[in-house]
C-alpha cells in the first residue's frame, strides 16, 4: 500500500461523506465536481482499495475500508486544527497574510468588525480582502488566491456545512416614495425601476425569478455599480426602488433615510456560504465562528 496521503485528499473524502454526494461536497469546498472525483480517485490509488461501494449513489455507501479511513480522516483533521490553534496561542508573532474574498456587501458591512477582532488576536498578521462576484470568489479559492471565500446566494435546498449565516433581501425606497412603509404586490412593484449594484448576478436572478413566479412583467433595472451607488441613487429622491441584503442598508433603515417596502410573497432568504481553501487555518476558523455567532443584521 502506498502512503502518500495528503490532508487535502482526506478533507475532500470526509466532506463527500458528510455532504452525501459529490455535487454537494463540491459546493461546500468551492471546487468543481470533476476535481472532487479526481481527488477521490487519487486517494483510492494511494491506499490501494475502494472507498465507496460500486453501484451506490456517489458518496452514500462506504466500503469497510472507507469506514476505517473516515474515522482516521476526521481524527487527523481534528488534530491538525488543534495543532495550528495551539501554535497560534503560544505565539503572537504569526505574520502570515490572511486573504478573504467576499461579495461587496459582506466586505464593506460585515467584515470590518470581524477582521478587527482577528487583528487584535494576531497583531502581526496581514489581512487582505478581495471583492468579487460569487463565481469569481469560487475561482479565487480554487486557484489558491485566498484562504476563505464568502458568498451570498438565495437559499434553495436547505442547510449544509458551508452555510455560516442567514440574512434577507430588503426592497427599499426614499422616505418620500409612495410605497415606502407600505405592503406592495408584485404588480405594484413592477411599475417601478429598480437600482442594482451590478449588471448581472444573484440579485438580478432573484428579482427576475420573483416576478416570473408572480406572472407579471419584470421591472426595468438600472445598474449603478456599487452598493453605495444604489443607496445614494435612492437618496436623491428617486422614484426607483433598491434591492440589497439587509446588512447593507441597516444604518439607513435605522435613521429613516431609507424605508423598507414590505412585499408579499416574501423574497427568498439569503445564505452566507464559506468556501474554504485547502488546509487548516485558525484565522479562518475564528472568522467563521464570529460569523455564526453574531447576526449579520437585526432586520
Amino acid at each position: 500500500m502506498k502512503t502518500e496521503l495528503e490532508l487535502r485528499q482526506l478533507r475532500v473524502f470526509a466532506t463527500v461523506v458528510e455532504a452525501g454526494s459529490h455535487t454537494r461536497a463540491a459546493r461546500v469546498l468551492g471546487i468543481s465536481q470533476s476535481t472532487v472525483s479526481e481527488t477521490l480517485s487519487a486517494l483510492e490509488r494511494a491506499i490501494g482499495v475502494a472507498l465507496f461501494k460500486k453501484g451506490a449513489t456517489k458518496g452514500s455507501v462506504l466500503t469497510p475500508a472507507g469506514d476505517v479511513l473516515l474515522d482516521y480522516a476526521r481524527r487527523i483533521h481534528g488534530l491538525t486544527s488543534e495543532l495550528t490553534t495551539e501554535l497560534a496561542k503560544v505565539s503572537s508573532d504569526v505574520s502570515a497574510t490572511f486573504v478573504v474574498a467576499a461579495v461587496e456587501s459582506v466586505s464593506a458591512y460585515v467584515l470590518p468588525s470581524r477582521l478587527a477582532a482577528l487583528r487584535a488576536h494576531w497583531p502581526k498578521a496581514r489581512m487582505e480582502v478581495i471583492t468579487g462576484t460569487c463565481p469569481e470568489i469560487r475561482d479565487h479559492v480554487a486557484a489558491g488566491k485566498c484562504d476563505l471565500g464568502l458568498i451570498l446566494e438565495a437559499e434553495t435546498d436547505g442547510s449544509d456545512a458551508s452555510i455560516v449565516a442567514r440574512t434577507r433581501f430588503v426592497i427599499f425606497g426614499s422616505s418620500g416614495h409612495p410605497l415606502a412603509g407600505q405592503r406592495a404586490t408584485p404588480d405594484q412593484l413592477r411599475r417601478c425601476d429598480f437600482y442594482m449594484c451590478d449588471a448581472s448576478g444573484n440579485y438580478h436572478q432573484v428579482l427576475r425569478h420573483y416576478f416570473e413566479v408572480a406572472e407579471v412583467p419584470v421591472p426595468r433595472t438600472q445598474t449603478l455599480g456599487t452598493v453605495e451607488g444604489v443607496k445614494r441613487g435612492i437618496l436623491t429622491g428617486s422614484t426607483a426602488l433598491g434591492l440589497l441584503p439587509a446588512h447593507a442598508v441597516e444604518q439607513e433603515l435605522d435613521d429613516g433615510s431609507l424605508v423598507e417596502v414590505q412585499v408579499r410573497p416574501a423574497l427568498p432568504t439569503l445564505v452566507l456560504r464559506a468556501v474554504r481553501a485547502s488546509g487548516v487555518s485558525p484565522m479562518v476558523d475564528q472568522l467563521i465562528d464570529s460569523l455564526k455567532t453574531v447576526p449579520l443584521s437585526s432586520y
